[in-house]
């Protein structure tokens, strides 16, 4: 047996070395990116369906199982790296936290103030990148939340987060390849290759085992059914194959549409979903 398999070195290289993590995979294709053509609506988008009844059950689910390991959110500090518009942030504050949130989207920024304002809470919002702000900038928090968040699917990122908690570290990840009906779909009668993405979540439970961390994890795959538009199917389908490093060129793209209307009409049901874990780390 490999006796190196047991190291941090051997585990955190094996992460920066891999090609296929969500952060490398997305700087790939683009996304992600606050500057990038289409992030506005992209973040729009997000904003919408943010505070839906669906979106709020999700956001409760989550925060309940956070709050088995905590105790009351009222009894604490909470950074929130990456808040977006709001989607926990909000809710973290309703139930009396106090929150600080981190967003360096200019868009989302502003969104997540109008959201703190809308819904009657207060917490200090910060525009800046969880990369780019200073430790001492952020200060320290009971709880260092990062929910998806592109910023943290690092090792170091992760270590920064747990340098500013003082209890503990809430990190989400995917664990195990995203799920898309139509990209399959799509792939398969072109005869092309998709390119799975890397489990984050894999690492870093491997990270936080050889350093000795005491945590709990929770790994489920999630679905969601949605009906589409065939024209919002084909706006969305370039950016949907970038996530498996398939880009098709312009004779590619013409061909699909008579395809899907062929096979589904206009109004295409979509699949998506994959398989997402939790961790909590006690600090």
């Amino acid at each position: 047996m490999r006796k190196d398999i047991f190291s941090n070195q051997y585990w955190e290289k094996a992460w920066e070395d891999d090609p296929n993590t969500q952060d490398k995979r997305m700087k790939r294709a683009g996304l992600g990116d606050p500057s990038a053509p289409g992030f506005e609506k992209w973040a729009e988008n997000f904003n919408k369906h943010s505070f839906t009844e669906e979106s709020q059950q999700r956001t409760k689910r989550i925060m309940d199982w956070i709050e088995r390991q905590t105790g009351a959110f009222s009894n604490l500090s909470i950074l929130d790296v990456g808040a977006a518009s709001g989607v926990f942030s909000v809710p973290f504050a309703k139930e009396g936290a106090t929150v600080t949130a981190l967003e360096p989207s200019p868009i989302l920024h502003e969104m997540l103030q109008e959201n703190a304002h809308h819904y009657g809470v207060t917490l200090e919002t910060i525009h800046q990148s969880f990369e780019d702000a200073r430790k001492e900038e952020l200060g320290h928090h009971d709880l260092v939340f990062a929910s998806m968040c592109p910023a943290v699917t690092t090792w170091e990122a992760v270590n920064k987060a747990i340098d500013i908690a003082q209890k503990y570290v809430y990190v989400s990840l995917i664990a195990g390849p995203k799920e898309n009906s139509i990209v399959d779909e799509v792939v398969a009668f072109l005869d092309e290759k998709s390119q799975t993405m890397t489990a984050d979540m894999y690492y870093l439970l491997q990270l936080l085992y050889v350093n000795d961390y005491t945590y709990e994890t929770l790994i489920e795959r999630h679905t969601q059914h949605n009906d589409r538009t065939l024209d919002d199917v084909m706006q969305q389908l370039p950016q949907w194959l970038k996530e498996v490093e398939v880009e098709l060129d312009t004779q590619q793209l013409a061909s699909v549409k008579p395809y899907l209307q062929d096979q589904y009409g206009d109004t295409i049901p979509v699949i998506t979903g994959g398989k997402f874990g939790k961790v909590l780390i006690h600090v």
